[in-house]
C-alpha cells in the first residue's frame, strides 16, 4: 500500500468497516475503495477484513496489525509534512526589523550578511531611525521587530523584550581637551564645558536630559545630531563634551578623540522587541530566534 491507500483503509476501518460511509467521507466512489481492499488482498495474499453477508464486518488479527502500523506511519508521514511546509516558509518571505544607526553599525555589521547568506529567499527589510521614532511604528504595525534602547516604554501586556547588550554612555572628547587627561568623570566636571548629543527623536537624549536633571548639574546640552561620528568630530578643536553610548569608542580614531567614562553612568541597554502575538509566522520566528541566539553565545 502507498501512503494514499494506507489512509483509505484507516478510514474504512475509523467508519466502522462501513464502505458507504467511508466512501463519501474521502471523496471516492464506493466501488473503488471496495477494489482497493479486494486487490491489496489478493495480491499479497492476506485476509484484512471478516466478511458478514458479503460485507465488511470487522478486521483480522493482520488486519488489526496493519491498522496499527497504519497509524504510525501516516502520524509520520503528517509530521514530514509539516516539517518541509516550516522548512519552506523559512526560505521564502520578507520581514521589516527596525534599528538605529548605530545598532546596525555596531552590533549588527556581521549578523545580518550571514543570515542572508544561510537564508536566500528571506528578504530583511531595515528601516532605521530613532528609538522614538521605530516605536511608533511598532505601535503601528509598520515593523515585525525593532531593536530599542531601554527604556522602551512598551506596554509588557502587548510587546516582549529582550535585553541583548547591556552597555553605558560616556564622553568623548578631543585629544587636547582639558577633560582628556582624566581616568574617570564626576558630572559635575564637565560644567564648564558645552554639550552634545543625540537629537530628540533618539531615547539616549532624554536619557541624558534626565540624568543632568537627577544630579544637578548646571551643564547644559547646546548641540544635536542624529550623527554619531559628526558628534564626536564636533570636539575637534573645541572645548565640547559629547555624550554619546559607549561603543562608539569602536568607531572612532583612538589618536584624535578620548573615551572617559562616568563614575554614576547612564545605562545604555539594547533590546529586542516585538508585538505578542497569538501564533507567530516562521519567518518571524526564525528572525527573532537567530538574533537571540546570535547575541547570546555561551562564553567558551
Amino acid at each position: 500500500m502507498d501512503i494514499q491507500q494506507l489512509y483509505y483503509f484507516m478510514n474504512i476501518v475509523e467508519c466502522g468497516c462501513n464502505l458507504s460511509l467511508a466512501a463519501k467521507k474521502i471523496h471516492i466512489t464506493q466501488s473503488a475503495l471496495s477494489q482497493l481492499i479486494i486487490n491489496f488482498e489478493t495480491n499479497e495474499e492476506l485476509t484484512l477484513f471478516y466478511r458478514k453477508n458479503g460485507r465488511l464486518d470487522s478486521l483480522t488479527s493482520s488486519g488489526e496489525k496493519l491498522y496499527t502500523y497504519a497509524q504510525e506511519i501516516t502520524k509520520l508521514h503528517e509530521q514530514m509534512n509539516e516539517m518541509v511546509r516550516k522548512e519552506a516558509a523559512k526560505q521564502k518571505g520578507t520581514i521589516r526589523i527596525g534599528l538605529p544607526s548605530l545598532i546596525l553599525r555596531i552590533f549588527f555589521s556581521s549578523f545580518f550578511p550571514k543570515f542572508m547568506m544561510d537564508n536566500p529567499n528571506i528578504q530583511i527589510e531595515i528601516v532605521e531611525g530613532g528609538s522614538n521614532y521605530l516605536r511608533k511604528m511598532l505601535f503601528q504595525n509598520d515593523l515585525d521587530m525593532a531593536i530599542l534602547i531601554e527604556p522602551t516604554s512598551l506596554d509588557t501586556k502587548s510587546f516582549e523584550e529582550h535585553v541583548i547588550q547591556i552597555d553605558e554612555m560616556t564622553a568623548f572628547v578631543y585629544h587636547d581637551h582639558p577633560l582628556s587627561k582624566y581616568k574617570i568623570l564626576d558630572w559635575h566636571d564637565i560644567e564648564p564645558y558645552p554639550l552634545a548629543t543625540f537629537n530628540e527623536s533618539y531615547t539616549t537624549n532624554e536619557l541624558v536630559k534626565n540624568k543632568l536633571k537627577e544630579v544637578d548639574t548646571t551643564a547644559k546640552i547646546k548641540f544635536q545630531s542624529s550623527s554619531w561620528d559628526y558628534l564626536v568630530e564636533a570636539t575637534q578643536e573645541s572645548k565640547i563634551v559629547t555624550i554619546l553610548p559607549s561603543p562608539i569608542e569602536r568607531t572612532m580614531d583612538k589618536s584624535l578623540f578620548s573615551e572617559i567614562p562616568f563614575k554614576d553612568p547612564i545605562p545604555f541597554n539594547v533590546l529586542l522587541c516585538r508585538p505578542i502575538k497569538p501564533k507567530y509566522s516562521d519567518i518571524e520566528s526564525l528572525v527573532y530566534e537567530s538574533i537571540l541566539s546570535y547575541f547570546y553565545q555561551p562564553i567558551i
